[in-house]
């Protein structure tokens, strides 16, 4: 225990030891990790909320102090998404985050390269306090406990009760818990043959419906007694009804019915770890002839639920994720490959499920801080490729149901509570206004920003860009007879520049190294075009891009000097500029280069400059290049 007082003066005057050099540490991502990772976007979000609605307003300058007062004791949070050539990885963040006021739709996606870069983002709205993740950093019992922490150290300022510090949850060098739990077992491949999807009128892309529910789980129970299994399977046994009654004819099923249902493998393994720990099944109704009563799915769900969620099959699903992960190939694919791959085999086997059902359990606070807590919430995100999923989380007493949806309409969410009710459950109903105003209760901001119009903007400026490159051809083309010269290919260069410099660093704001390298290139490339509809004088490979490669090798040993405490993340964009600078020697292997003084100056003073950051940063670089091309 110590007093705010002390605690205050704590977070004022941080000790010497915790200012470490940015991105000194970094470890592995798990094996669920690497693959939101390679997924995730702003078409496909992979965050999550856990959400904790307090009875009185909240205070965001002790909601900032609490945050900074939690990380300590959750080392693992502290961290930053990195690329590496064959693997993502995380990176130590030194950096303190910040809080802010929710203003757009819950959920949204992550991006690791803004503001202070950390996988998840604290914000407020109301009397509601929001703790968003990206999947890649944990899962939903890790999130649970962080949010859980959060909220107690908020509620100690606001009551001003002492402070209760606890250890950290766990090392940030424990090893990944998939891969301590492998064992060589047969393969066992994932469903991957089509669901019925969620039909429907989108939502705009900066848009999500909210419709949430909450039940009292003593009714809940008591109903599930009545037909003898648990509150989930109960839960996804209503679920698959519900998509059944709203979805299809309620006769014949041309498609399965499935729901992808996440299963929390520490019951099953030894495990404290709060990163990912978690494997899914996938529950379903066959195709073909659908149920005529509630209780033949109840039955099907039971069967399925006690067959595929137990040890052994279990260890065979870990055995098949890690399996593929291990192989060296595998391993040895650059991690841009991998990217695409992922993205397909993902997209392929998600369409076996028409929807996720995660329930997280009970949600847990000290006894003296219950009175000022209403209740925990669960939103999984949803979009266009995952069009509708639903979350729960229990709390004193309560149980939240939360659907949360890409979709205009409500029929699915609105059938499975009006079938609550008639089995004698009240559900007291809220949303964010999207699609239901009714439940409204003012607890969700109204959406201000278009993202959508953004984004339509861009791909009709990409558009316009291939049209003046037309125009401009045609033009030529036409003219050609009297202006012998190809100039529509300059145009066409030039629109080719623009858009790069939207596409990679406007748009997903880039580092000032990795735009510093793009835009280098391109400029590169418009000058040899130039110098190539111009005859091929050489002025561009004798002058003009040895003269790039120099300024790009002053500009990246500038910012070294500058960002000193974090220099090694520019040492591969070094590298890089390295190689290119070869680029010139092999013009004048071919004979496009006449004068080669300047080109092999170039070459020298990026090989010199590399050696250099070599033999100074010693540890440091090998550091980073472990890190950088871990397999």
């Amino acid at each position: 225990m110590v007093s705010e007082k002390v605690e205050k003066k704590r977070e004022e005057k941080p000790k010497k030891k915790r200012l470490r050099i940015q991105g000194a540490a970094w470890r592995r991502l798990d094996n669920t990790a690497k693959l939101f990772a390679a997924v995730s976007g702003e078409d496909l979000s992979s965050v999550f909320r856990i959400s904790a609605v307090l009875k009185e307003k909240v205070d965001p300058e002790l909601l900032q102090r609490a945050l900074v007062r939690i990380l300590p004791e959750f080392e693992n949070f502290r961290v930053k998404l990195r690329k590496g050539f064959f693997w993502y990885y995380f990176e130590t963040n030194n950096r303190n985050p910040g809080v802010e006021e929710e203003q757009s739709a819950p959920c949204r996606f992550i991006d690791p390269h803004r503001g202070a870069r950390f996988p998840f983002r604290v914000s407020y709205y109301g009397c509601r306090i929001n703790f968003e993740v990206f999947h890649g950093l944990t899962d939903g019992l890790g999130a649970l406990r962080f949010a859980s922490r959060l909220t107690e150290h908020y509620l100690e300022l606001v009551k001003k009760l002492p402070i209760v510090v606890q250890e950290r949850e766990f090392s940030p060098l424990r090893e990944d818990d998939y891969l301590r739990h492998y064992r060589k077992l047969p393969h066992r491949h994932y469903n991957s043959r089509p669901a019925i999807a969620i039909q429907g009128e989108f939502l705009p892309f900066d848009q999500m419906a909210v419709l949430q529910g909450t039940i009292e789980v003593s009714a809940l129970k008591t109903e599930c007694r009545k037909v003898g299994v648990s509150i989930t399977k109960y839960l996804a046994a209503v679920l698959l009804w519900a998509i059944i009654q709203t979805e299809t004819d309620g006769k014949t099923l041309k498609r399965p019915v499935a729901l992808n249902l996440p299963v929390n493998l520490r019951s099953f393994f030894e495990s404290e770890t709060l990163a990912n720990f978690f494997a899914v099944v996938n529950i379903s109704w066959a195709a073909g002839k659908a149920p005529e009563a509630l209780e033949e799915v109840i039955a099907s769900v039971s069967r399925q639920m006690d067959e595929q969620i137990v040890k052994d099959r279990l260890e065979e699903t870990i055995s098949y994720n890690v399996s593929n992960e291990k192989k060296w190939y595998v391993r040895a694919i650059p991690l841009f490959v991998k990217h695409l791959a992922m993205q397909l085999i993902f997209l392929h086997t998600s369409r076996a499920h028409t929807m996720t059902f995660s329930n997280i359990g009970p949600a847990q606070v000290r006894e003296e801080l219950k009175d000022s807590i209403e209740g925990f919430q669960l939103l999984v995100g949803a979009s266009p490729k995952q069009r509708m999923k639903c979350g729960a989380v229990a709390y004193d007493g309560k149980l939240c149901l939360s659907f949360t949806s890409a979709m205009a309409e409500n029929r699915l969410p609105e059938f499975f509570f009006h079938f609550l009710e008639e089995k004698g459950i009240r559900v007291e109903r809220e949303s964010n206004g999207i699609t239901d105003t009714k439940h409204d209760k003012g607890r969700y901001p109204v959406i201000a920003q278009d993202r959508e119009r953004v984004r339509r903007a861009v791909r009709g400026f990409y558009v316009s860009l291939v049209l003046v490159s037309l125009l401009a051809g045609l033009t030529n083309l036409a003219t050609y007879h009297r202006i012998p010269f190809k100039w529509s290919l300059l145009t066409a260069g030039a629109a080719a520049y623009v858009a790069m410099t939207l596409r990679f660093s406007v748009m997903r704001h880039a580092s000032l190294a990795g735009t510093l390298v793009r835009q280098s290139l391109g400029i590169q490339a418009i000058l040899l075009l130039i110098d190539a509809l111009t005859g091929l004088r050489g002025w561009s490979v004798d002058y003009a891009i040895p003269c790039v490669t120099l300024f790009e090798v002053a500009a990246v040993l500038l910012m070294m000097l500058v960002n000193r405490m974090n220099w090694q993340s520019y040492f591969m964009y070094q590298i890089t500029i390295t190689f290119l600078s070869f680029v010139p020697l092999i013009f004048w292997k071919i004979g496009w280069t006449h004068h080669p003084r300047l080109t092999v100056l170039a070459a020298g003073v990026s090989v010199a400059a590399l050696a250099a950051t070599v033999i100074l940063g010693d540890r440091s670089v090998k550091r980073e290049l472990k890190r950088r091309f871990h397999v």
